[in-house]
């Protein structure tokens, strides 16, 4: 059965809404955290902390970063570090598409100065209210948060230098789209470094059709990517693939286990797929202006 574009997003939000609410950044099942009424969700808090600073370290973060965003502003929900390869300028105005609880904003804010503007926007009401408790409590005048659409950004034309994200494209419904929005709030001249997770192996259809996977985190092909940038209107093009991430959850997918019980050859497909996934490093241009290439 195949997930319609409503479904997609509705499952997405409804993870997300998760994952502000319980501390729940994990890229698998919906399961894998201990529930906040648990005798132990004290100690729970604790490990899921220690264990998104460990992803977040593992995807390119360091612990000087770590340290400088608030308390609860990193779900380890990310597979690279955008704002280390963004080459962020003081004076700069910077989008961040997906900003969850506003870690990579955060970080952004330092890059830019008191000069500079971040805005975030996120689709999940849970993660907005995350996001701008943590702005206020770690006294981050120059950060904003819209709630809206990536595919429908609440952002007005030419009007940033920068767009960041942080495996967020992965998940939408309508990449083209997204890709279309970006070239147009950005300014001439303006470029995007956009960490997510790409594959440059084919996804097998029943991976692809799996609501449990797929809000998982499945990645997108690099000549995928590449297609839809060109077609957007970018220009500098540069997909990179840097660090292997851990996706064996599709492997335990109720979904990806029927279909290899019936047809146990297929295992042997999966277990490639899985094995390819990285995050990646997508960087582009807007044309015009001095920034481009």
């Amino acid at each position: 059965m195949t997930i319609n574009a409503t479904e997609r997003r509705a499952a997405v939000r409804e993870r997300y809404a998760r994952a502000a609410t319980t501390g729940d950044g994990c890229c698998g099942p919906s399961d894998c955290r201990a529930p906040s009424d648990d005798p132990g969700a004290t100690a729970a808090t604790a490990t899921i902390t220690t264990i998104a600073d460990e992803i977040s370290c593992a995807v390119g973060y360091d612990q000087d970063e770590l340290s400088r965003v608030p308390e609860g502003a990193n779900l380890g929900l990310g597979c690279g570090n955008p704002v280390a390869l963004a080459s962020l300028a003081p004076g700069e105005t910077v989008l961040d598409l997906g900003s969850g609880a506003g870690f990579d904003c955060f970080l952004a804010a330092e890059r830019v100065g008191p000069a500079g503007r971040v805005i975030g926007v996120d689709m999940t009401p849970e993660m907005l209210e995350r996001a701008r408790a943590n702005a206020l409590g770690g006294n981050f005048a120059n950060v904003e948060f819209r709630l809206g659409e990536i595919e429908a950004l609440p952002v007005a034309d030419a009007s940033v230098d920068a767009v960041i994200s942080n495996c967020v494209l992965n998940l939408s419904a309508d990449r083209s789209r997204v890709l279309a929005e970006t070239m147009r709030v950005l300014r001439p001249g303006g470029r995007i470094m956009i960490s997510d997770l790409v594959s440059d192996r084919p996804m097998p259809d029943f991976v692809a059709n799996s609501r449990e996977s797929l809000v998982g985190c499945l990645p997108v092909g690099i000549a995928e990517y590449q297609i839809d940038l060109a077609a957007a209107g970018f220009t500098a093009i540069g997909i990179e693939k840097r660090q292997r991430y851990p996706s064996e959850h599709i492997l335990s997918d109720p979904r990806v286990q029927e279909v290899i019980s019936r047809d146990p050859a297929r295992e042997a497909e999966v277990h490639s797929f899985v094995e390819s996934i990285y995050g990646g490093t997508i960087q582009a241009a807007k044309p015009g202006g001095t920034k481009e290439g």
